[in-house]
């Protein structure tokens, strides 16, 4: 029998507490299970909080945040040939709600993704239905499902007398086994994290309650109280401080000095915590230098590991909320979409930008105009044409230059 259906059985039943017992611990397990995670093997009750407490954890969860929900938001509509044309951006993009930034709604989205495997968003409507706005939904207080007709329908906490429906709530699920409900990355995870908080807690332990004493005096015989503090601020006074580095010092009453070695490897846990860094990195999907350990970057390698940061952790979750914006009706028209500008992300050396620019637009790729706005430059009079190499000609023994004659005889 599961502990919920103990704990459900024990207040339908009234069952006393010899016949079966449920202990604190249990309770908090149960608790912290509902609200994501639950208690780990290594005894840390791990959750939400208790995750951004670590240092890599939070770090991790910072960089993937920041670097989707900051970058730029453009709105495009497909035209036939595949030519995409830059629209103005929507409402809901602009203002999603009051005192609320697109910004600050993609980054309450990436903490429920990254946190609670879900994001939503109840949707604001105008007087004649149009969505105007996107109302951040905390995530454990929506419970998602589909009806025997496959139409998502979500219960929010207080008002479960109400079955909403996608038309009232945009729902963006993480990593899914159906696309329904995401999985709850804290809940998968809650071993290796547990584990990894059970190590600074140690750690933190060892320095509070350890045995830290680096030296002792050692004397023959029994000493009083006031003869054994006359001492210690004897010796205290003779060797401790700069002033008294490498002075030959004399303790009477038969007194030696003692000292003590630690093992500061052993007392920090630091392989320990470097590995749980490697862990946390391997979850998130970034690179360790990203999490501030450079134990394996070099200055010819962290550019590449940047943009392999970009590529492999920042875009497929910028792809996932682009999707399921792109494909809701309410949001957006036919054709339309929102896309997350990462340029700036990819970006590598000044030098090798500049180089990228100057090669698409001597060989026919980019206007000189476009590398100009994305340096943020004052636009030139001219600059909206594609140039073209003089000495490039059609390729193949019956290939004709466009302007070139046609043959003789041939159709015009």
């Amino acid at each position: 029998m599961s502990l919920i259906d103990r704990v459900s059985e024990r207040s339908t039943k009234m069952l006393t507490r010899s016949n079966d017992p449920v202990t604190l611990e249990e309770f908090g397990a149960l608790l912290a299970r509902g609200n994501g995670g639950g208690k780990t093997r290594s005894g840390v009750m791990m959750g939400p909080q208790r995750a951004l407490g670590i240092p890599a954890w939070s770090r991790g969860v910072n960089y993937l945040t920041h670097s989707v929900c900051f970058s730029p938001v453009h709105t495009y509509r497909e035209r036939l040939g595949g030519e995409r044309e830059e629209r103005a951006n929507p409402q809901w993009v602009k203002a999603p709600d009051a005192d609320l930034t697109f910004a600050q709604l993609v980054e309450g989205w990436m903490m429920a993704l990254l946190h609670r495997g879900n994001a939503y968003s109840f949707k604001v409507r105008n007087e004649v239905g149009q969505v105007v706005g996107l109302r951040p939904l905390l995530p454990h207080r929506v419970k998602p499902g589909r009806t025997l007709d496959g139409r998502k329908v979500f219960q929010v906490d207080g008002r479960n007398d109400i079955a909403y429906t996608a038309r009232e709530i945009l729902h963006i699920p993480g990593l899914s086994y159906d696309g329904v409900i995401g999985l709850d990355p804290i809940s998968v995870h809650v071993e290796t994290l547990g584990r990894i908080a059970a190590a600074d807690e140690f750690a933190s332990r060892e320095f509070g309650d350890g045995f830290h004493m680096t030296a002792y005096l050692q004397v023959p015989g029994a000493l009083t109280p006031q003869q054994a503090t006359d001492l210690a601020t004897n010796a205290k006074a003779l060797h401790s401080g700069l002033q008294n580095a490498h002075e030959l010092g004399v303790i009477g009453n038969g007194a030696e000095l003692k000292t003590l070695s630690l093992n500061p490897e052993q007392l920090q846990l630091l392989e320990s915590r470097k590995y749980g860094t490697i862990e946390v990195a391997q979850i998130l999907g970034v690179p360790p230098h990203k999490l501030y350990n450079l134990d394996r970057a070099t200055f010819s390698n962290i550019e590449q590991q940047s943009i392999e940061a970009v590529a492999d952790g920042v875009k497929p979750w910028a792809e996932r909320i682009e999707d399921c914006v792109a494909n809701d009706p309410d949001l957006n028209v036919a054709g339309n979409c929102q896309e997350f500008d990462l340029e700036n992300l990819m970006r590598g050396d000044l030098a090798g930008q500049m180089d990228a620019y100057s090669k698409g637009v001597s060989g026919g790729i980019l206007m000189a105009s476009e590398p100009r706005k994305r340096l943020r430059l004052p636009y030139v009079e001219g600059s909206d044409v594609l140039l073209q190499p003089l000495n490039m000609t059609p390729v193949g023994p019956d290939a004709t230059p466009a302007d070139a004659a046609p043959p003789e005889g041939a159709q015009p």
